[in-house]
């Protein structure tokens, strides 16, 4: 199939499975767009890979997305209030430059291909995304494999693609989706990575322990963390939000711009229903979006479409980002050190 058909019956698929994939942008600016596109039948897989995220980020509906391959990097990197560091030898270090191109001109090259719909969502996805080493590929950014960085020390480093064979690749080390432990203060402190149940320890299994080590230490206050916590399965915390309810437990959820899809749920739920205090920066997902995805396919090309809209703006009195009650800046010199400020100042809050 050409490239031209090929986004003809992508644009099909996205029209007949999404809620209302016009309801920021029109048919005809789309169809606009495509059109501009130079030499479309030409493309290279990489090439036509960069123009579909173009296309998907202009729908604003950062659910409904375009896949992309994954290629690790040898160094991570981070973007953090606006600036971008490289960890190197075992220390955080700001970048100056990419290749030729500056910071702030590598942050333009990016911006158009990332789909969002707060700014808190897009620096989450900027800082994602310069760790793909394919995002670079599609940029035309990389020399035999790697890019060269300038660092603010002067000093040069090749930041390089990993080879990453098919096996290897599926050896990825396990997340874990939740935990909890208590903390100085005799104060529960429960983790909530990712909406999903571990088979090898379920949530309503662990919270039952919770419920336990709750009555034998008499336990009154909670601390949820649900920073990069980017959605899956939203009614997995059900049972710890009914175990606080009914315990009447007085505590802070700790959110930032991580926070996204089924993520947003937790934040919601407790801060309407047992009135927490919000802890850190905005999350990533607004109060009102599209979600809840249904994967699509077309030749070998995979996405996605939202299928409903959610709205918590109820809840919070706007919409946008999620804001917190406290506000909390993490800096660059927090991460060097592994301060966690965001929960130091929740234990304070609940201590006071």
């Amino acid at each position: 199939m050409e490239n031209d058909e090929l986004i003809k019956q992508i644009i099909k698929k996205l029209e007949q499975e999404h809620i209302n994939i016009y309801h920021d942008i029109s048919k005809a600016e789309i169809q606009e767009h495509i059109a501009s596109i130079k030499n479309i039948n030409s493309l290279s897989p990489t090439e036509f890979d960069c123009e579909m995220m173009k296309l998907f980020a202009m729908f604003k509906d950062s659910h409904t997305s375009y896949r992309i391959p994954f290629k690790p990097l040898i160094n991570k990197i981070i973007f953090l209030n606006k600036k971008f560091y490289v960890y190197e030898n075992n220390h955080w270090e700001q970048i100056e430059t990419f290749g030729k191109l500056s910071t702030h001109q590598f942050y333009n090259k990016l911006k158009p291909l990332m789909n969002y719909e707060t700014q808190e969502w897009l620096n989450h996805m900027i800082s994602s995304s310069a760790n793909n080493g394919y995002i670079y590929e599609m940029l035309n950014l990389l020399q035999n494999g790697s890019i060269e960085l300038t660092l603010t020390s002067g000093r040069k480093i090749d930041l390089e693609v990993v080879k990453v064979k098919a096996k290897q690749n599926k050896q990825i080390k396990k997340v874990i989706p939740y935990d909890y432990k208590i903390l100085e203060g005799n104060i529960l402190y429960l983790r909530y990575a990712k909406c999903f149940d571990d088979k090898e320890y379920p949530f309503n299994l662990m919270v039952e322990d919770i419920s336990k080590k709750i009555q034998k230490k008499h336990i009154e206050r909670y601390i949820l963390d649900v920073r990069g916590n980017t959605g899956g399965n939203s009614e997995i915390l059900n049972p710890f939000q009914q175990l606080v309810a009914e315990k009447n437990m007085k505590g802070c959820v700790l959110i930032d711009n991580g926070v996204f899809s089924s993520g947003r749920f937790a934040v919601a739920r407790f801060k309407k229903h047992l009135n927490a205090i919000l802890i850190g920066q905005p999350t990533g997902g607004a109060t009102k979006s599209y979600g809840y995805t249904k994967p699509l396919e077309v030749e070998d090309k995979k996405f996605s479409a939202s299928i409903r809209l959610w709205d918590f703006s109820d809840a919070f009195g706007y919409e946008g980002a999620i804001k917190p009650d406290i506000f909390v800046k993490e800096s660059i010199e927090d991460i060097q050190k592994q301060s966690d400020v965001v929960l130091d100042k929740a234990v304070k809050v609940l201590k006071s």
